[in-house]
């Protein structure tokens, strides 16, 4: 039987004294995930052709890309608290109990609490993994997303600068005709 099978059947009282797995964040700085602390980012179009456009995701909307984000390092904790009160209530599936606790304000099914802190601990790293893990995916589908916008990005500006030339050599061809049709000012 698992620590979590067994926990689900354990039932607490109000003064019992027990051991809560959780986990908490730090605030770090680390690199940036998608340009390296490059601050830019290089985009291969279709034909080979390669733009360097500044890194989207490590620029905080004020300054231009830093190559630093700010992440979080998960720290697996045990942590000891007094249960407060105790709701039950009676399901298909038999009673269920519902735990309040103090310090934090602590209110669950019971799963996260234990009778030792060595079996709080080992839990705490488990659902710290597990909470990484989701955060690395979450990361990956931003970047693929981040790229999407490189990627309009580059063909918009593309497409405004050969607009740009287009527009300018035409002013230009006019500017040559307008001189030439001009009439010759008298000379003084």
């Amino acid at each position: 039987m698992t620590i979590e099978r067994e926990q689900a059947m354990k039932q607490y009282h109000i003064n019992d004294t027990v051991w809560l797995a959780r986990f908490e964040y730090e605030q770090v700085i680390k690199p940036c995930p998608v340009c390296f602390k490059t601050r830019q980012v290089t985009l291969i179009l279709g034909n080979g052709d390669k733009v360097i456009l500044p890194c989207a995701y490590c620029d905080d909307g004020y300054s231009s890309p830093s190559g630093l984000v700010t992440g979080y390092k998960y720290v697996a904790k045990a942590r000891q608290i007094r249960i407060t009160q105790v709701d039950s209530e009676e399901t298909e599936h038999g009673i269920e109990y519902r735990y309040h606790g103090s310090p934090n304000d602590y209110h669950d099914d019971g799963s996260l609490l234990f009778d030792t802190e060595e079996e709080a601990r080992i839990k705490s790293v488990e659902i710290k993994e597990k909470y990484e893990k989701e955060q690395l995916t979450r990361i990956e589908n931003i970047k693929k997303d981040k790229h999407k916008s490189f990627s309009w990005n580059a063909g918009y500006h593309i497409g405004e600068a050969k607009r740009n030339r287009e527009s300018a050599e035409y002013h230009d061809k006019m500017a040559v005709i307008c001189k030439e049709r001009a009439p010759e000012s008298p000379s003084a």
